[in-house]
C-alpha cells in the first residue's frame, strides 16, 4: 500500500492537469470573447474620456486667449506694436507645425509641445528668472511663472494640453482627428503665450569702448559696453541703457534674456555715444550683463 500511494498522487496530478487543459480548450472561445468585450469596454471608456478632455482643452484655450487679449488691453491702449520680423518668425514656426500636421498630426503635436516648452523658458528668461539654466521642465517653468503672477488660465491650459498630448501620442485609442483637435487648441494657447505683454531688451550696440574718467581718456580694458533698446511691457515706452560685459556673443537687433553675472562689477564709467560721439555717463556702479539671445535658451 505504501508503494501505491505515490502512484495515486501522480495520477491525480496528471488528471487535474488534463481536466484544466480540457476546460480551457472547451471554454476558450467564451474566455476570448469575454476578454475582448472587457478590452473594448476599456478602450471605449478611454475614448470617451479623451473626447471630454479635448472639449475641456478647447474651452480652456479659448479662455486663455481671451485672458491674454484682456491683459494686453489693460497694459496699453492702443496695443503695442509688434516687430514685423518677430511676427514673421513666429508665423513661420506655426506654418511649420501646420505643414507637419498634414503628414503626421501626432508628430506635429510633439513639435508643438516642444515649442510651448521653449516659449515657457523664454518667458522665464525675459523676466530674469531663468538664471543661466539650460533646461527647465515645463511643469517647473509654469510653477515659477505662476508665482511671478503669470495668468492662471494660461498656466492651466498649458498643463491640460501637455496631459492630452501625452494621451494622444502614447495612447491606443487616439485618432488623427483627435490629434488635429488638440493641435487647434494648442496653437491657440501658443498664440496667447506669444501675445502676452512683456518687457523686451534688444541689442542696439555692442563692443562699445568704456572709460574710467569723464573725459574718456582712461579706458576700461576688461569690459565692453552693451547698449540695449528696452521696450516696456505696454510697448509705449522705449529707453536705451548701457551695461558692461565680457561676453562677445551679442549681435545687434537680437532680443536677449535678462541675465547677470553678479560676481563681476565695475565702478563709475563713461562712454562715447556710437551714433554721435557725445560723451555720456554709463553708470555709477554695475554688475556684468550676460543675457543670452532668446533663441539660445
Amino acid at each position: 500500500m505504501e508503494n501505491i500511494a505515490p502512484i495515486l498522487q501522480a495520477v491525480a496530478s496528471v488528471a487535474w492537469a488534463g481536466f484544466a487543459f480540457t476546460a480551457l480548450f472547451v471554454l476558450r472561445s467564451g474566455i476570448i470573447s469575454a476578454l475582448g468585450r472587457l478590452s473594448k469596454a476599456e478602450l471605449f471608456g478611454q475614448k470617451i474620456e479623451l473626447r471630454e478632455e479635448l472639449q475641456e482643452l478647447q474651452a480652456s484655450a479659448s479662455a486663455a486667449s481671451f485672458e491674454a487679449r484682456v491683459g494686453d488691453m489693460q497694459v496699453s491702449a492702443p496695443p503695442p506694436e509688434r516687430s514685423d520680423e518677430k511676427e514673421e518668425k513666429f508665423e513661420a514656426i506655426v506654418a511649420t507645425i501646420l505643414d507637419q500636421a498634414k503628414v503626421t498630426p501626432k508628430l506635429a503635436l510633439i513639435a508643438l509641445s516642444a515649442e510651448l516648452e521653449k516659449q515657457a523658458r523664454q518667458e522665464l528668461a525675459v523676466r530674469g528668472l531663468l538664471k543661466d539654466r539650460r533646461h527647465v521642465a515645463i511643469t517647473e517653468a509654469l510653477r515659477e511663472l505662476g508665482a511671478y503672477g503669470f495668468p492662471h488660465n494660461l498656466i492651466g491650459s498649458v498643463r491640460l494640453f501637455m496631459d492630452v498630448r501625452n494621451k494622444i501620442v502614447h495612447g491606443k485609442t487616439a485618432t488623427d482627428d483627435d490629434a488635429v483637435s488638440a493641435l487647434d487648441s494648442g496653437l491657440t494657447i501658443l498664440r496667447a503665450l506669444n501675445a502676452l505683454p512683456k518687457e523686451t531688451n534688444v541689442v542696439f550696440h555692442s563692443g562699445v569702448n568704456l572709460f574710467r574718467d569723464k573725459d574718456c581718456l582712461i579706458p576700461i580694458a576688461n569690459a565692453k559696453g552693451v547698449i540695449l533698446e528696452t521696450t516696456s511691457a505696454g510697448g509705449m515706452v522705449k529707453s536705451f541703457r548701457i551695461f558692461p560685459s565680457t561676453q562677445i556673443h551679442f549681435r545687434e537687433g537680437e532680443t536677449v534674456a535678462w541675465e547677470w553675472n553678479m560676481q563681476n562689477t565695475w565702478g563709475q564709467a563713461w562712454y562715447k555715444d556710437p551714433d554721435n560721439g557725445v560723451i555720456k555717463k554709463a553708470w555709477d556702479s554695475s554688475a556684468e550683463f550676460v543675457g543670452r539671445h532668446l533663441d539660445a535658451v
